[in-house]
Protein backbone atom coordinates (compact mmCIF):
# COMPACT_ATOMS: atom_id res chain seq x y z
CA UNK A 1 0.00 0.00 0.00
CA UNK A 2 2.72 2.45 1.02
CA UNK A 3 4.72 1.64 -2.11
CA UNK A 4 1.65 2.29 -4.25
CA UNK A 5 1.00 5.64 -2.60
CA UNK A 6 4.67 6.62 -2.90
CA UNK A 7 4.67 5.61 -6.56
CA UNK A 8 1.53 7.64 -7.25
CA UNK A 9 2.98 10.70 -5.48
CA UNK A 10 6.25 10.38 -7.39
CA UNK A 11 4.44 10.13 -10.72
CA UNK A 12 2.27 13.15 -9.84
CA UNK A 13 5.36 15.16 -8.90
CA UNK A 14 7.12 14.27 -12.15
CA UNK A 15 4.03 15.21 -14.15
CA UNK A 16 3.96 18.54 -12.31
CA UNK A 17 7.59 19.16 -13.26
CA UNK A 18 6.90 18.13 -16.85
CA UNK A 19 4.15 20.68 -17.47
CA UNK A 20 6.52 23.49 -16.46
CA UNK A 21 9.22 22.56 -18.99
CA UNK A 22 9.58 23.99 -22.50
CA UNK A 23 11.19 21.69 -25.07
CA UNK A 24 13.04 22.53 -28.28
CA UNK A 25 14.02 19.64 -30.56
CA UNK A 26 17.00 20.66 -32.67
CA UNK A 27 15.44 24.12 -32.71
CA UNK A 28 11.88 22.94 -33.38
CA UNK A 29 8.87 22.78 -31.04
CA UNK A 30 7.10 19.57 -31.99
CA UNK A 31 9.73 17.12 -33.20
CA UNK A 32 9.81 13.79 -31.34
CA UNK A 33 12.73 11.67 -32.43
CA UNK A 34 15.33 12.15 -35.17
CA UNK A 35 14.06 13.49 -38.46
CA UNK A 36 13.76 10.97 -41.33
CA UNK A 37 14.52 8.05 -39.00
CA UNK A 38 11.37 6.25 -37.76
CA UNK A 39 13.06 3.37 -35.91
CA UNK A 40 16.36 3.84 -34.09
CA UNK A 41 18.30 3.42 -30.85
CA UNK A 42 18.81 6.57 -28.79
CA UNK A 43 22.11 6.61 -26.86
CA UNK A 44 22.09 8.84 -23.79
CA UNK A 45 24.27 9.32 -20.69
CA UNK A 46 22.64 8.23 -17.44
CA UNK A 47 22.95 11.73 -15.92
CA UNK A 48 20.41 13.01 -18.47
CA UNK A 49 17.93 10.16 -17.98
CA UNK A 50 15.16 12.26 -16.40
CA UNK A 51 15.06 14.91 -19.12
CA UNK A 52 15.56 12.25 -21.78
CA UNK A 53 12.46 10.29 -20.75
CA UNK A 54 10.26 13.36 -20.48
CA UNK A 55 11.43 14.76 -23.81
CA UNK A 56 10.03 11.68 -25.58
CA UNK A 57 6.61 11.81 -23.93
CA UNK A 58 4.03 11.08 -26.60
CA UNK A 59 6.22 8.71 -28.61
CA UNK A 60 6.50 5.15 -27.30
CA UNK A 61 10.00 3.69 -26.90
CA UNK A 62 11.29 0.42 -25.50
CA UNK A 63 13.88 0.83 -22.74
CA UNK A 64 15.91 -1.40 -20.43
CA UNK A 65 15.71 -0.66 -16.71
CA UNK A 66 17.72 -2.31 -13.94
CA UNK A 67 16.01 -5.09 -11.96
CA UNK A 68 17.37 -3.56 -8.76
CA UNK A 69 15.15 -1.70 -6.32
CA UNK A 70 16.61 1.56 -7.66
CA UNK A 71 15.07 0.71 -11.03
CA UNK A 72 11.51 0.40 -9.69
CA UNK A 73 10.66 4.13 -9.73
CA UNK A 74 12.24 4.50 -13.18
CA UNK A 75 10.07 1.62 -14.41
CA UNK A 76 6.92 3.23 -13.00
CA UNK A 77 7.88 6.54 -14.61
CA UNK A 78 8.56 5.02 -18.03
CA UNK A 79 5.40 2.91 -18.06
CA UNK A 80 3.33 5.82 -16.76
CA UNK A 81 4.54 7.89 -19.71
CA UNK A 82 3.57 5.16 -22.17
CA UNK A 83 6.93 3.45 -22.76
CA UNK A 84 7.65 -0.29 -22.83
CA UNK A 85 10.13 -1.57 -20.21
CA UNK A 86 12.41 -4.62 -20.34
CA UNK A 87 13.87 -5.33 -16.88
CA UNK A 88 17.45 -6.54 -16.55
CA UNK A 89 20.86 -5.60 -15.15
CA UNK A 90 24.49 -5.95 -16.17
CA UNK A 91 26.37 -9.11 -15.34
CA UNK A 92 27.83 -9.26 -11.82
CA UNK A 93 30.89 -11.51 -11.90
CA UNK A 94 29.69 -14.78 -13.44
CA UNK A 95 26.04 -14.17 -12.57
CA UNK A 96 23.64 -12.88 -15.22
CA UNK A 97 21.15 -10.55 -13.50
CA UNK A 98 18.53 -10.76 -16.26
CA UNK A 99 20.45 -8.61 -18.70
CA UNK A 100 20.55 -11.21 -21.46
CA UNK A 101 16.79 -11.84 -21.32
CA UNK A 102 16.06 -8.10 -21.19
CA UNK A 103 18.30 -7.50 -24.17
CA UNK A 104 16.55 -10.26 -26.12
CA UNK A 105 13.15 -8.79 -25.20
CA UNK A 106 14.23 -5.33 -26.34
CA UNK A 107 15.67 -6.63 -29.62
CA UNK A 108 12.36 -8.35 -30.36
CA UNK A 109 10.45 -5.12 -29.79
CA UNK A 110 12.91 -3.15 -31.91
CA UNK A 111 12.47 -5.62 -34.74
CA UNK A 112 8.70 -5.19 -34.47
CA UNK A 113 9.13 -1.47 -35.31
CA UNK A 114 9.33 0.20 -31.90
CA UNK A 115 12.21 2.68 -31.42
CA UNK A 116 14.44 2.21 -28.38
CA UNK A 117 16.59 4.16 -25.94
CA UNK A 118 19.48 3.16 -23.68
CA UNK A 119 21.48 4.86 -20.96
CA UNK A 120 24.71 3.54 -22.39
CA UNK A 121 26.82 4.07 -19.23
CA UNK A 122 24.15 2.85 -16.79
CA UNK A 123 22.99 1.70 -14.41
CA UNK A 124 26.13 2.17 -12.27
CA UNK A 125 28.86 3.42 -14.56
CA UNK A 126 31.61 4.21 -15.02
CA UNK A 127 30.15 7.52 -16.10
CA UNK A 128 30.48 8.58 -19.74
CA UNK A 129 31.77 5.17 -20.85
CA UNK A 130 29.61 3.43 -23.44
CA UNK A 131 28.92 -0.22 -22.59
CA UNK A 132 28.65 -2.84 -25.35
CA UNK A 133 24.92 -3.57 -25.14
CA UNK A 134 23.78 -0.89 -27.59
CA UNK A 135 26.44 -1.93 -30.12
CA UNK A 136 25.21 -5.53 -30.00
CA UNK A 137 21.58 -4.45 -30.43
CA UNK A 138 22.47 -2.26 -33.41
CA UNK A 139 24.53 -5.10 -34.90
CA UNK A 140 21.66 -7.58 -34.62
CA UNK A 141 18.84 -5.27 -35.75
CA UNK A 142 20.60 -3.10 -38.33
CA UNK A 143 19.09 0.00 -36.67
CA UNK A 144 21.09 3.23 -36.42
CA UNK A 145 22.38 4.47 -33.08
CA UNK A 146 21.41 8.12 -32.53
CA UNK A 147 23.52 10.12 -30.03
CA UNK A 148 20.98 11.91 -27.83
CA UNK A 149 21.36 14.96 -25.60
CA UNK A 150 18.55 16.69 -23.67
CA UNK A 151 20.25 19.76 -22.20
CA UNK A 152 18.37 21.81 -19.62
CA UNK A 153 19.22 25.51 -19.39
CA UNK A 154 19.01 25.27 -15.58
CA UNK A 155 19.29 22.11 -13.50
CA UNK A 156 20.35 20.67 -10.16
CA UNK A 157 23.34 18.31 -10.26
CA UNK A 158 23.47 15.58 -7.61
CA UNK A 159 26.54 14.05 -5.95
CA UNK A 160 25.94 10.64 -7.49
CA UNK A 161 28.32 8.54 -9.58
CA UNK A 162 26.94 10.14 -12.76
CA UNK A 163 26.32 13.68 -11.43
CA UNK A 164 22.61 13.11 -12.14
CA UNK A 165 20.82 16.18 -13.51
CA UNK A 166 17.33 17.28 -12.52
CA UNK A 167 16.03 20.17 -14.66
CA UNK A 168 14.66 23.03 -12.58
CA UNK A 169 10.97 23.92 -12.99
CA UNK A 170 10.12 26.37 -15.79
CA UNK A 171 13.43 25.87 -17.56
CA UNK A 172 13.88 25.17 -21.25
CA UNK A 173 15.27 21.81 -22.36
CA UNK A 174 17.06 21.80 -25.71
CA UNK A 175 17.04 18.33 -27.26
CA UNK A 176 19.79 17.49 -29.74
CA UNK A 177 20.30 14.46 -31.97
CA UNK A 178 23.64 13.44 -33.47
CA UNK A 179 24.32 11.84 -36.83
CA UNK A 180 23.23 8.18 -37.06
CA UNK A 181 25.88 5.54 -36.42
CA UNK A 182 25.39 2.28 -38.31
CA UNK A 183 27.00 -0.90 -37.00
CA UNK A 184 27.80 -3.70 -39.47
CA UNK A 185 26.56 -7.22 -38.79
CA UNK A 186 30.10 -8.62 -38.64
CA UNK A 187 32.54 -7.15 -36.10
CA UNK A 188 35.77 -8.27 -34.53
CA UNK A 189 36.64 -7.37 -30.92
CA UNK A 190 38.70 -4.30 -31.85
CA UNK A 191 35.94 -2.93 -34.10
CA UNK A 192 33.35 -3.53 -31.38
CA UNK A 193 35.40 -1.47 -28.90
CA UNK A 194 35.90 1.24 -31.51
CA UNK A 195 32.14 1.63 -31.96
CA UNK A 196 31.75 1.94 -28.19
CA UNK A 197 34.26 4.79 -28.19
CA UNK A 198 32.60 6.38 -31.22
CA UNK A 199 29.17 6.44 -29.56
CA UNK A 200 30.56 7.92 -26.34
CA UNK A 201 32.55 10.55 -28.17
CA UNK A 202 29.53 11.48 -30.30
CA UNK A 203 27.35 12.12 -27.22
CA UNK A 204 30.10 14.21 -25.64
CA UNK A 205 30.57 16.12 -28.91
CA UNK A 206 26.90 17.12 -28.84
CA UNK A 207 27.31 18.55 -25.35
CA UNK A 208 30.56 20.31 -26.24
CA UNK A 209 28.85 21.89 -29.25
CA UNK A 210 25.80 23.13 -27.35
CA UNK A 211 27.09 23.79 -23.84
CA UNK A 212 30.23 26.00 -23.56
CA UNK A 213 30.92 24.67 -20.04
CA UNK A 214 31.28 21.13 -21.38
CA UNK A 215 34.29 21.93 -23.57
CA UNK A 216 36.45 22.20 -20.45
CA UNK A 217 35.84 18.54 -19.54
CA UNK A 218 38.50 16.20 -20.87
CA UNK A 219 37.00 13.07 -22.42
CA UNK A 220 40.00 11.63 -24.22
CA UNK A 221 41.25 9.53 -21.30
CA UNK A 222 38.41 7.06 -20.91
CA UNK A 223 38.56 3.86 -18.85
CA UNK A 224 37.80 0.62 -20.65
CA UNK A 225 34.11 -0.15 -21.13
CA UNK A 226 32.73 -3.11 -19.19
CA UNK A 227 29.50 -5.02 -18.55
CA UNK A 228 26.85 -6.82 -20.51
CA UNK A 229 24.47 -3.92 -21.03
Amino acid sequence: MLNSIAGWLLHALIRLFYVTYRFRFDGERGLRGPADCPVYLLAIWHQNLFAGILAQTGRKHVVIVSKSRDGDPVTRLCEGLGHSVARGSSRSGNRDKGGRAAKGDMIGQLQSGLPGALTVDGPRGPAHVCKPGIIEMARQTGLPIIPYLPLARRYWSFRSWDRFRLPKPFTRIDVHYGAPIFVPAELDEAQFAQFQREVGEAIDALEAAHDPKASARVTAARPSAAGEL
